[in-house]
């Protein structure tokens, strides 16, 4: 509407309305009478813990596993690590202690890395507990159904 304030309030044209800013007194006051729903105390759940391991720690891992070990070959600045890092979490609060999973920092263990031929991330190596089986291993974001259906297949 382009006519002066006096035609627009004879022809009926909207006008655009502007507000003041609330101050932050009436803005708190306002807030605070917002009804909130009480605080409840959420269980908190179970603690599985993915361990973080160096080299010396990792060869001890595989030496003295008595269940099946999953090893998680990654790096801090990698995506896909981030995602196949709570993956795993949700593998380990499922099966709990029926398997250990651990994790390895390949920039901060390069010289594991290496020997391992790790080149793609993330890396997961799948361990059995029988001392002749070959370790699994696969490179990749694979979701928690896949792991468990290869803990419960392949170890």
């Amino acid at each position: 509407c382009r006519e002066s304030e006096k035609q627009k309030r004879q022809s009926g044209c909207q006008t655009k309305q502007t507000f003041a800013p609330l101050s932050l007194r009436l803005l708190f006051d306002l807030l605070s009478t917002v009804s909130r729903a009480p605080k409840t105390q959420l269980p908190s759940p179970p603690l599985f813990q993915v361990e973080q391991l160096d080299a010396a720690g990792l060869e001890a891992a595989i030496a003295s596993r008595d269940k099946p070990l999953i090893i998680d070959f990654y790096a801090t600045w990698c995506g896909p690590c981030v995602l196949m890092a709570k993956e795993l979490e949700a593998v380990a609060a499922e099966l709990g202690d029926a398997v250990k999973i651990v994790k390895v920092d390949v920039d901060a263990e390069e010289a594991v890395a290496s020997s391992l031929s790790i080149q793609g991330l993330p890396t997961l190596v799948f361990v059995g507990t029988e001392p002749g089986k070959p370790a699994l291993r696969t490179e990749g974001l694979l979701p928690a159904a896949t792991i468990k259906e290869i803990i419960a297949n392949e170890l």
